[in-house]
């Protein structure tokens, strides 16, 4: 087995990602990691804090809480955390709709008369939205920071059920159609970590493992169902596993992990002695 990186993820997937300590986003087509962005933006109030203790003394109880300036101005966040509110407000989901291209979305402001970006809970105190000289160009926004990609988002999901024929038992499983037979195996892999034991096959055929679902010939008729008002979940392709018999094992993870997707095709021999596929 070629254990590599998730290439592409479903909206499901990034959905779960959805707190400050684990925050995700699609973009554009890319699934963006912004926990380490987030910890950063939060990292830059420099207001004097305030304790919320009601008693002062010379330490603080377990409960103590430090709010800044902005909060007696009855903010719910510093200023300098605007931006950061506003992603994490969005924290797992797409927030392509704020981009045009890799800029944001503008706006003729109403009172200024200045065009500005859209951002829904207001600009951070380094970028005014009346023209100033404190103003200063983000260096290297997050929208364009290739380093907090994760993958891709995909297009389109579609379910596939795998069975297994040797144990009988069977697992639906939601994949996204641009996976290749490979990656879907990524996928399954929870379900049976001993799969180089096995070949794929689809109603009586061999499949090649390089190409996606509808390249080997299995079709997602769900959209046929819905023009003829039937369920789209009627029927499912079903991938069945045949058990070999030939004594191999999968070789262990830590020696053939692949971060880079090159190397689904460019195999490391070490892990793949005398297997065909």
């Amino acid at each position: 087995m070629i254990y590599t990186k998730q290439e592409w993820f479903t909206p499901a997937e990034v959905a779960i990602h959805n707190r400050a300590g684990d925050c995700w986003v699609s973009l554009n087509g890319k699934v963006r990691n912004l926990t380490s962005w987030l910890e950063e933006q939060f990292r830059l109030c420099k207001c004097t804090k305030v304790c919320s203790c009601a008693v002062k003394n010379w330490y603080c109880g377990d409960d103590c809480v430090e709010y800044c300036n902005c909060f007696k101005r009855g903010y719910a966040y510093c200023d300098a955390k605007r931006l950061a509110m506003t992603v994490l407000a969005y924290a797992g989901k797409d927030v392509s709709h704020w981009f045009k291209g890799d800029d944001w979305v503008h706006y003729i402001h109403p009172i200024v008369a200045s065009r500005t970006g859209y951002h829904q809970h207001g600009h951070g105190i380094d970028r005014p939205v009346v023209p100033s000289t404190l103003w200063r160009p983000i260096t290297n926004p997050w929208w364009l920071d290739e380093s907090n990609v994760e993958g891709k988002l995909t297009e389109r999901t579609r379910p596939i059920r795998i069975t297994n024929t040797l144990t009988g038992s069977s697992d639906t499983l939601e994949v996204c159609s641009e996976e290749t037979i490979y990656q879907i195996m990524m996928r399954y892999l929870p379900h049976n970590s001993h799969m180089l034991s096995y070949t794929w096959r689809y109603l009586g055929r061999g499949i090649d493992y390089t190409k996606t679902l509808a390249e080997n010939g299995i079709p997602d008729e769900r959209d046929r169902f819905s023009d003829v008002a039937l369920p789209e979940n009627l029927h499912i392709p079903d991938l069945l596993l045949y058990y070999n018999d030939d004594l191999t094992e999968d070789p262990p993870k830590d020696d053939c992990f692949c971060h880079d997707m090159d190397c689904v095709l460019d195999r490391p021999e070490k892990c793949y002695k005398d297997i065909e596929f």
